[in-house]
């Protein structure tokens, strides 16, 4: 019996339910999931642009109708004499059929190195962004978790309180029934019981409501409450200006590569084909090779359109910036709200464990005085209320301050798993 004892401690050991574990299984829901493929989706993107610069090689194949004669094959003045005279037949048909491949290759066409390093700031951004929504997440659990533990604490202390009062109750029922004390004292401490109960329901359907929202965010099932402790946050940069950052790096590029579009562009390409016609003097079938090979130039030297995106990109530019120094204002006030939230939190905190201790020996003292039928009972109900009030303020307070904490974690990016454990 003692070692399944063992073993079953052991077992729910094993299985609790600590933060660190609640972090990892937000991982594994869809939004963090999604959140990844973003990122893969701007690398493929990035992969794109560089793919550009390799060579393509097309087959294709045609069937044309002209309405004159055409040639299948360009031929020299000497080719045209040699076969007019032989009477042989003469390339040149109304109906031509190709098939062939086209090799092309650019030599040079700056603006796809400008995108390919804009790509890189994207995808960093992209990166801090999915960084970013990951640690939102694991805030809100741990100001669900703190919730969740504050309202168990609260459930806690008035089931202390009701069982104070029980204890009172049966220590005062023979002086009823001798009549030395008033029965209406009695009734008055089961109706205090009953108003105990209806706060205890509330507090139930508080409780199953934030175990929902924990479920909906982990997808894991809370069994009991979630113990953990905050640690300093470590000071550094903003994290939500860094994708901001990387913003303004890749608009910057990007007015780079709309002006990229004013340079030449060199192209490199190969083309072989055969052709398949009907000569026009002879009605034989012909069929001849051709192919080119050349080095292309297009040089877009006006176009008003790429004017445009040029200004367009530049305003994209300036709103990145001006969204950074918003940003950068936003989080330094909050940053000193949280600061002065937190110093007066901590200070809170020690008065709030000195009451509950001066509380603790009222009670006693407010229990013997009732006993004594020196004391009314709404006059004891008040010490015991007292208690269980002071309970729930320190409950609420360490739940503010690790609300608090997660906050200030999340603003400078910090690993929750090292604030909280």
């Amino acid at each position: 019996m003692k070692k399944t004892s063992i073993l079953l401690a052991s077992f729910l050991f094993l299985n609790a339910q600590d933060i660190h574990s609640l972090f990892d299984a937000i991982k594994n829901i869809p939004e963090s999931k999604i959140d990844n493929l973003k990122i893969k989706e701007t690398q493929i993107t990035k992969k794109s642009i560089t793919y550009s610069l390799y060579p393509q090689v097309t087959l294709f194949a045609n069937a044309e109708h002209y309405n004159t004669y055409f040639s299948i094959r360009p031929l020299t003045p000497t080719e045209s004499a040699k076969l007019i005279q032989t009477n042989s037949s003469i390339p040149f048909s109304q109906n031509i059929i190709r098939i062939g491949a086209e090799f092309s290759m650019p030599l040079f066409i700056k603006s796809i190195y400008d995108n390919k390093e804009k790509m890189s700031h994207i995808i960093n951004a992209a990166k801090y962004k999915v960084k970013l929504n990951l640690l939102q997440r694991e805030a809100t659990l741990v100001v669900l978790l703190s919730n969740y533990n504050y309202l168990v604490s609260l459930k806690k202390a008035l089931l202390t309180q009701k069982n104070s009062i029980k204890k009172t109750i049966e220590a005062i029922k023979v002086g009823v029934e001798v009549g030395r004390i008033p029965e209406f004292k009695l009734l008055r401490l089961k109706d205090a019981i009953n108003q105990i109960d209806i706060n205890i329901d509330q507090i139930d359907t508080n409780i199953a409501k934030t175990k929902s929202q924990i479920y909906t965010l982990t997808k894991q099932k809370l069994t009991q409450p979630v113990n953990f402790e905050a640690y300093n946050v470590t000071i550094g940069d903003y994290l939500a200006t860094k994708p901001i950052k990387e913003n303004i790096k890749a608009s910057k590029l990007d007015i780079k590569a709309k002006k990229d579009d004013f340079y030449p562009k060199v192209m490199l390409k190969v083309n072989a084909n055969r052709g398949f016609g009907w000569a026009y003097n002879t009605k034989d079938s012909v069929a001849l090779n051709t192919a080119t090979a050349g080095i292309y130039v297009s040089w877009n030297i006006f176009n008003k359109k790429t004017s445009s995106e040029v200004q367009k990109s530049k305003v994209q530019y300036m709103q990145n910036q001006l969204e950074l120094q918003k940003t950068i204002k936003d989080l330094d006030a909050e940053v000193e709200k949280i600061n002065k939230s937190l110093k007066i939190i901590n200070k809170s905190l020690l008065s709030a464990k000195r009451s509950i201790e001066i509380k603790k020996e009222l009670l006693k003292s407010a229990k013997v005085a009732f006993k004594l039928n020196t004391m009314t009972v709404d006059e004891y109900l008040k010490y015991e209320d007292d208690l269980a009030k002071a309970k729930a303020t320190l409950a609420n307070l360490i739940a503010s301050k690790n609300s608090l904490i997660a906050q200030k974690a999340l603003i400078y990016g910090n690993n929750f798993k090292k604030v909280f454990k």
